[in-house]
């Protein structure tokens, strides 16, 4: 034996036994881990040697199940809320730079900026200052002191991008909090999102959790303004709508006087516009739960509030979020909120401005609560109470869902849901099971045939063959991939791809020999000149995977990283291994022939 083989020999052994290490975890996960091991990931490691790692190959979503889902932005809507804050900007900047105006308001459903300037105020000048200050905004119309604005075309474009990246990053965010493994979020087309969680347990919970906004904000309650909801007649108010009013002592001891209307749900939008005309253009509708609402009650109501149309501080500001259980009562739960130390300087600021004064807590435009303002606020904490029930497993899940997506961070715009498949656990099994038949039948004949057709050297090539495979999971459990059912088809590809090195070797070797060269020789000789063609082929097979892995998502990428890792490990048993052996025979003994 000369050097170089020993050498070659200790580079497949090494590579041989790190293979065997990588994929010992993906073994006992398998094969050996009971079902609550299987579960809970952290579990499951702790049952591993202290040598092993923990990284294991994973289940695609057409193996294991879970839930696939295309998520629409609604894009629309976050041109809105932009338009939202720049009228605050603007109604701030007008009054500094003593530009009079009447009233400046955001008319429901629709970007624009309407702006009444007051009758003294001069044109010109406001347009002037438009320009120079905000040219985000652009005037589509004007007449008579009265401008109707809109973000400007290049703007608006990139409110939109930025509001599906964002949305792609906080659900990315949700998805890794929920501890889904190897999860698939990929932007598609201009405003969809496609989302793919394998093994989810809940796939309802799991939808509801990646498509809740989570827009967190508070804003001061305007209860004194209510009274100008004192002209409208009942009789013009929505169906099955009731009229009421709360009463409480405010600042300097002046009795607050709130009115209000419980309204049904379905009749929310017909009230809202009714009220709309009474109330100034910093003001809007909020709605929300009535707390111990009567059994017998068939339609249940909600309630309004008067609320800032500007939110005194938003949940951009949180640092964290977590589950606490009511001392006074160990069936209900609240999430308390920590706000960085910016946000906590502007809750204590808002809070001792409007001492007395209640501050509704609104989450994803629905008020959770309003309490009343007290004292002013300090250290940066709040709460959010959740509603009341017997079921305490309820409502604690309630509460840890909601820490979960506030902490993951609020989605920019709502989503919808465009499309959602789900795909059952045993689907799934029987995926495995049909792959699991495909991929051995087709290995077997691959054997049959290299043993019937090349003899002794066949059985090399099949050795060759298992060990492509060994070494393709192994590769994949170090690289924490994930197995699809594509990713199945690729390694029956990669079978065929790796079968067809070894018969363009022994092709080359046979016609060595029938020139009379002895074995040791045809076997120099053909791998010499196999080299190049299999190199060839096989690179240009490499090139088309790079694409796929590089463009492609979900099942159509699992088969490009399979077949790609695939063709190298193929390179590798069809070679390097299948040589050695080779040169091992030849070495000891000089051989007159060659079972080929």
């Amino acid at each position: 034996m000369t050097r170089g083989w020993y050498g070659r020999f200790a580079l497949i052994a090494f590579v041989l036994g790190l293979a065997a290490y990588m994929l010992y975890p993906s073994y006992r996960f398998y094969f050996e881990a009971s079902e609550q091991e299987r579960e809970d990931n952290d579990k499951f490691c702790a049952t591993l040697p202290s040598w092993a790692t923990c990284t294991k190959f994973n289940l695609g979503l057409d193996l294991q199940g879970g839930v696939h889902l295309v998520m629409g932005v609604r894009v629309d809507k976050a041109v809105e809320h932009r338009a939202d804050r720049l009228a605050d900007a603007l109604r701030d900047e007008l009054k500094e730079q003593k530009i009079t105006f009447s009233r400046i308001d955001r008319p429901r459903g629709s970007p624009t900026i309407r702006v009444t300037l007051a009758p003294e105020a001069e044109s010109d000048a406001f347009e002037k200052y438009l320009r120079k200050d905000f040219g985000v905004l652009q005037i589509t119309q004007s007449t008579d002191k009265v401008y109707e604005l809109e973000l400007a075309a290049d703007e608006a474009e990139f409110v939109r991008e930025n509001a599906v990246e964002q949305a792609i990053k906080t659900i990315r965010n949700r998805a890794d909090k929920l501890g889904v493994t190897e999860p698939t979020i990929a932007r598609r087309g201009t405003d969809n999102i496609l989302i793919q969680l394998p093994g989810v347990k809940d796939p309802e919970r799991a939808i509801a959790l990646i498509g809740k906004t989570a827009q967190l904000e508070f804003k001061i309650v305007d209860d004194e303004g209510t009274a100008v909801f004192d002209d409208i007649e009942d009789s013009v108010l929505p169906e099955g709508t009731v009229r009421d009013e709360y009463k409480y002592d405010g600042p300097d001891g002046r009795q607050i006087r709130e009115v209000f209307f419980k309204v049904p749900e379905a009749k929310k939008e017909e009230l809202v516009a009714l009220l709309h005309e009474k109330i100034p253009g910093n003001r809007e509708i909020g709605f929300g739960e009535i707390k111990d609402q009567p059994v017998e009650l068939k339609i249940p109501l909600v309630r309004t509030y008067l609320l800032t149309g500007r939110p005194g501080i938003t949940g951009d500001y949180l640092t964290e979020a977590r589950v606490q259980q009511d001392p006074d009562n160990p069936l209900d739960y609240y999430v308390t909120m920590t706000f960085d130390a910016k946000g906590g300087r502007v809750f204590e600021q808002l809070t001792s401005e409007n001492v007395q004064r209640r501050m509704a807590i609104v989450l994803d435009g629905k008020v959770n609560s309003a309490p009343q303002i007290q004292e002013k606020i300090g250290g940066g904490t709040a709460r959010i109470t959740l509603g009341r029930g017997a079921d305490a497993a309820a409502k604690l899940q309630e509460a840890k869902d909601l820490a979960l997506v506030l902490k993951a961070g609020a989605l920019p715009a709502p989503v919808e849901i465009r499309e959602k498949r789900q795909v059952g656990r045993s689907l799934g099994q029987e995926a495995v099971r049909k792959g699991s038949v495909a991929i051995a039948v087709g290995g077997i004949l691959v054997v049959l045939f290299m043993l019937v057709y090349y003899k002794g050297s066949g059985l090399l090539a099949d050795l060759a063959l298992v060990l492509n495979v060994f070494l393709l999971l192994a590769a994949l459990a170090f690289l924490e991939g994930t197995l699809t059912l594509p990713g199945m088809a690729g390694i029956v590809l990669t079978i065929g791809m790796a079968v067809d090195a070894n018969v363009i070797i022994f092709e080359r070797v046979r016609e060595e020999l029938r020139i009379g060269k002895t074995p040791r020789a045809a076997i120099e000789s053909g791998y010499g000149k196999a080299f190049r063609a299999i190199f060839d082929s096989n690179v240009t097979t490499l090139l088309a995977a790079v694409v796929l892995m590089q463009y492609g998502t979900g099942p159509l990428r699992g088969f490009a990283v399979t077949l790609f890792i695939g063709i190298l490990c193929s390179m590798f048993t069809a070679i390097v291994i299948t040589r050695l052996i080779f040169d091992f025979f030849t070495g000891r003994r000089r051989l007159r022939s060659l079972s080929i």
